[in-house]
């Protein structure tokens, strides 16, 4: 085990819960009775704990050791084996899963919360148990009694991991290309039983010694299915074959051809996968024929909420870093005293300015995490159907701002806290270089930020006659109109206003744009769209937190640590809304353009 470099504290995380989401009145949900606000405050303490004592210290080490192939074994970072244990041995694997399993049963929102600290301490490591449960949980809601049986417990508790299988040479994005088949195969009795071939890329976590077994979820298509997507079919392939008792069988040729040698998070193995080289790799086909990508949105959904997670997980960790040492590195006298005695960094106008773009984003990102994830919840178990629906379309809505959003944002904060470190954060003492390396990938995953935007406007818009947009949109407009004269947040949400109203255009001229033959204009410029969405909806929660902290500071005294928070919280709001959501009205200005020089220039001119 190496250097410890998580030192996050749970102030913040606490905030959320239980000052601005109230997150007690989950109590009242049947499946949370046996939970207390007490149990949800030790659980962040002791997931704070596993984060700086566990997987903290093995974040370089694994880094540096990266994984190994040899013989078509790979073989992880050492130090990831005990992180494994420790994970499996106290239930942090699946956290907000069934307890009928071995999960936990807590709120979603705890599980995300749980799940940002532990991405925060070592993403690379927390990809293994990240689609362990997400290929668990897919098994658990679309299997039989006996896929269920057979494998979810297993999965849940860490003896056996799982992966998704999507991603083929010639068929990234459009998965709707791939090549892998399945074949019934008639001497195994079970209709259910296919023989798979095919060859799967980039598959995280596809191989590894963590645990006795791998399960992948795998999609191929059944021979004379149709093409495209409508021809997928999903399959449970395990690496060594699952005897019906639950027993091991023999090793079911699958087989690791290689592993990527990556930009960063090296501790976690992204893998070329062959099956049926042999003829003889087995698959059971998990529900109907045809219908795999379908079941697959699930896991998918599930995977780009935690790319969420991981990228504000990660930047947070990059923001306590940059604060820490901006604290202690002195250098440089004040500006409006050049003559004086050099101070601690944090005290020049410049590197405030960075810890601000930090604090503020990763908060602000944090309170979208947490209201998303409160709302699933309350489309899982409120009694009302009307609130069920309701909280189900706006977590649709707004899982694509998630997913994309905060890991482009979390880069761009990440270059910031190496900014902040100056010369020391672009070397490996510290960990905000590799912070940076491991974060970029999140933007790539599970549909890039480019496709996320496409779904937002192509699919997420027109929800429900466009009425799931129109009325969010409302909600928002509805609470600048109640405090636009505020005497402390007046003025932000008035910005706010304007914000929510440049971003309600941009869907009201992508309409035109349908429908009068400007459709490339969308393309250019929905990636701002999904920008501005995204910054007004974090500016809608972060002003929310900071009344909130206005209240609260009102019943402390304001040197005390809580009345350091609640001041800083309100700062955080104002400087949200007055140096970031502002970027909405240049991406608007932007839109209004209708430029199309990027396709007007010749191909070969680039």
């Amino acid at each position: 085990m190496g250097i410890n470099h998580f030192r996050r504290d749970d102030r913040d995380f606490k905030f959320l819960l239980f000052e601005h989401l109230d997150v007690d009145r989950l109590l009242g949900y049947e499946a949370y009775q046996d939970f207390s606000t007490d149990d949800f405050k030790m659980i962040i303490d002791e997931a704070l704990k596993v984060g700086r004592e566990v997987l903290g210290p093995a974040l370089q080490d694994g880094d540096r050791e990266g994984c190994t192939l040899q013989d078509g074994e790979v073989k992880v970072p050492a130090s990831f084996h005990d992180c494994w244990r420790t994970l499996a041995e106290n239930g942090w694997l699946a956290p907000s899963h069934s307890p009928e399993f071995g999960g936990q049963g807590l709120p979603a929102v705890m599980g995300g919360i749980v799940a940002e600290i532990l991405a925060g301490a070592n993403m690379a490591m927390m990809c293994y148990p990240g689609l362990t449960v997400g290929a668990a949980h897919l098994i658990e809601v679309h299997g039989t009694d006996e896929d269920r049986a057979l494998f979810v417990e297993k999965m849940y508790t860490g003896r056996w991991a799982g992966t998704m299988c999507l991603t083929e040479p010639d068929a990234g994005s459009d998965v709707g290309f791939l090549r892998s088949k399945a074949v019934p195969d008639p001497e195994a009795g079970d209709p259910r039983i296919y023989k798979i071939e095919g060859t799967k890329q980039f598959i995280t976590a596809g191989e590894h010694d963590l645990t006795e077994n791998i399960i992948h979820l795998y999609l191929a298509r059944i021979e004379g299915a149709p093409l495209g997507t409508k021809g997928i079919s999903l399959f449970i392939v395990p690496k060594v074959w699952v005897n019906p008792d639950g027993s091991l069988g023999e090793p079911n040729d699958v087989s690791c051809t290689g592993i990527e040698h990556k930009m960063g998070v090296h501790g976690s193995a992204t893998c070329s996968l062959s099956c049926g080289e042999n003829g003889s790799c087995r698959g059971i086909l998990l529900g109907e024929p045809n219908s795999g990508m379908a079941k697959m949105f699930q896991m998918m959904n599930e995977a780009r909420m935690g790319c969420g997670i991981q990228g504000v997980g990660i930047a947070a960790s990059a923001y306590d870093t940059a604060r820490h040492y901006a604290k202690e590195r002195v250098q440089g006298p004040p500006m409006v005293n050049r003559r004086a005695d050099r101070v601690p960094i944090i005290q020049h106008e410049d590197v405030r300015r960075m810890l601000m773009n930090l604090k503020s984003g990763t908060e602000a990102m944090r309170a979208m995490l947490g209201y998303i994830f409160i709302l699933i919840d309350i489309a899982r178990h409120d009694p009302d159907e009307a609130e069920r629906h309701k909280a189900h379309s706006r977590v649709e809505l707004m899982t694509p701002l998630v997913k994309a959003y905060c890991s482009d944002f979390g880069y761009l904060l990440t270059r910031e806290a190496i900014q902040v470190l100056g010369g020391v954060g672009y070397c490996s003492e510290f960990p905000a270089e590799q912070y940076a390396r491991d974060i970029k990938i999140v933007s790539i995953w599970e549909g890039t930020s480019y496709i996320q935007s496409l779904d937002m406007v192509g699919r997420k818009l027109s929800m429900e006659g466009g009425q799931v947009f129109q009325t969010w949109i409302q909600e928002v407009m509805a609470t600048t109109s109640e405090f636009k004269e505020d005497a402390d947040f007046g003025a932000d949400y008035k910005l706010l206003f304007k914000a929510a109203q440049a971003t309600g255009d941009f869907a009201l001229r992508y309409m035109q744009y349908f429908q009068g033959g400007k459709v490339p204009l969308i393309g250019l410029t929905s990636t701002r769209f999904l920008e501005c969405f995204s910054e007004v909806v974090l500016a809608w929660l972060i002003l929310e937190q900071g009344r909130i902290a206005r209240a609260k500071l009102a019943g402390v005294d304001a040197s005390s640590a809580d009345g350091i928070f609640y001041r800083g919280k309100i700062e955080t709001a104002h400087y949200f809304c007055r140096n970031i959501l502002t970027g909405v009205f240049a991406r608007h200005m932007t839109l209004q353009q209708e430029d199309t020089s990027a396709l007007d220039i010749p191909e070969e001119a680039f």
